[in-house]
């Protein structure tokens, strides 16, 4: 896939976490009804559930705009979105599960120039030590 692409992608899905973190910050109430009946057991109210994804979701897009543990970053985000679609069922937890697979796609790909990663692998290319230099040392 070319880094065009991959960039597309990067950035759809930052864009579609940053909104969804936004909106359960401004009103986490009306977000408490997507919960898994399952958080009822847990000793934190739902509000305060849904503040934590939403603040999970934009801390996790902000690293995934700037290109930091992209690949990573990625792969848990599409995680969470399969958790989020296994949960829904019907035709959102098939919507959720496919958005899911841009995290793995992500994951299988390489760092776009546009990454902070990308720019890491090119020092340490640039730092690793040339065979004739080595050679010149021994």
């Amino acid at each position: 896939m070319n880094t065009r692409a991959l960039r597309i992608l990067r950035y759809s899905f930052v864009v579609l976490f940053l909104w969804f973190g936004v909106q359960q910050l401004m009103d986490p109430g009306i977000w408490v009804g997507f919960l898994p009946t399952w958080t009822g057991y847990l000793p934190i109210p739902g509000e305060m559930l849904v503040q934590l994804n939403g603040w999970f979701e934009i801390i996790a897009a902000i690293a995934l705009a700037a290109g930091l543990f992209t690949r990573w970053i990625a792969l848990i985000l599409g995680l969470h979105l399969f958790m989020i679609a296994w949960e829904a069922g019907g035709a959102i937890g098939m919507r959720d599960l496919i958005l899911g697979m841009i995290g793995v796609t992500l994951f299988f790909s390489e760092p776009d120039e546009w990454t902070l990663d990308h720019r890491d692998m090119r020092t340490k290319k640039h730092e690793e030590p040339s065979e004739n230099f080595v050679s010149k040392i021994a």
